[in-house]
């Protein structure tokens, strides 16, 4: 196995090894079982080998395949639920690629696939390793090139008001983070909405979080907490987030408003 998120026997290394001790007690290739299930041979070849995330959707038609009733999916409840998913490589590498929507609420920053690397680097670095900061940096805001790949996802991002005003490493980088959201805001796939303070947004003020719609259907969220971010694919969780969103969502200033506001803060700042 390529990849070992926790160990050998961490959910995901474990889903892999049932995964290749089912298929080859069932007498099966990787075509074969790819055939049965409807799939790409190389979706199976990724999962077994720990170099992709399986899906909720993925482990029902396993499920069915080998009709072990509810064996693949308990599996995946177990990766979904991990704390040791390692969870922002995760979500960069397997879950952003994978998308074909993603919208995301910040309550205190800007979001970090929209970050000038000065602004990042004055987030990271009171929390990086000197030798890993500027690693983190360029892995945090090269993100953004996801947008001009072909067959890239749209991205719906609501901001908190309170963000254009927040100098984060200064007034001169924030003025530039804001001149680069307003640019980025007339992207084909970009839309940036700003929340009026005055919207009160209680019910957003708990935490930032993002949702991923992926091309095979499924759904995941990632939710950050005071210490670590956490991605899961529960159905439970993700429909709470998705209300959550909407409500927040409706309280936001339109596209062209969000522009003016932002251009009016950044013109703030530079004075």
């Amino acid at each position: 196995m390529d990849i070992e998120t926790s160990g050998p026997m961490s959910p995901r290394a474990r889903f892999a090894q049932e995964l290749e001790r089912h298929r080859r007690e069932a007498g099966l290739s990787q075509i074969a079982l790819s055939a049965r299930m409807c799939c790409h041979t190389s979706l199976i070849s990724h999962i077994e080998r720990g170099r992709r995330a399986p899906t909720r959707d993925f482990a029902e038609g396993l499920d069915r395949a080998f009709g072990v009733d509810g064996h693949f999916v308990g599996l995946f409840k177990q990766i979904s639920h991990s704390p040791n998913l390692g969870w922002f490589a995760r979500w960069v590498e397997e879950i952003e690629p994978q998308a074909v929507i993603l919208q995301s609420w910040d309550p205190l920053l800007v979001p970090g696939c929209l970050q000038t690397p000065e602004y990042a680097r004055a987030l990271l670095s009171s929390t990086s390793p000197a030798d890993q900061l500027e690693e983190r940096v360029l892995a945090r805001t090269q993100r953004v090139q996801l947008f001009d790949a072909p067959g890239g996802p749209i991205y719906l991002a609501l901001i908190d008001e309170n963000v254009l005003h927040r100098p984060i490493g200064g007034t001169a980088i924030l003025a530039n983070q804001l001149r680069y959201l307003l640019e980025l805001s007339s992207h084909p796939r970009i839309t940036i909405q700003v929340v009026p303070v005055a919207a009160g947004c209680t019910v957003g003020m708990v935490t930032g979080f993002v949702l991923a719609r992926l091309r095979d259907g499924a759904e995941i969220a990632s939710t950050d907490s005071l210490l670590a971010g956490h991605v899961t694919g529960d159905y439970g969780v993700v429909a709470q987030l998705k209300v959550r969103y909407e409500t927040i969502r409706a309280d936001a200033h339109s596209q062209s408003m969000s522009q003016r506001l932002i251009e009016e803060a950044a013109a703030k700042w530079v004075s």
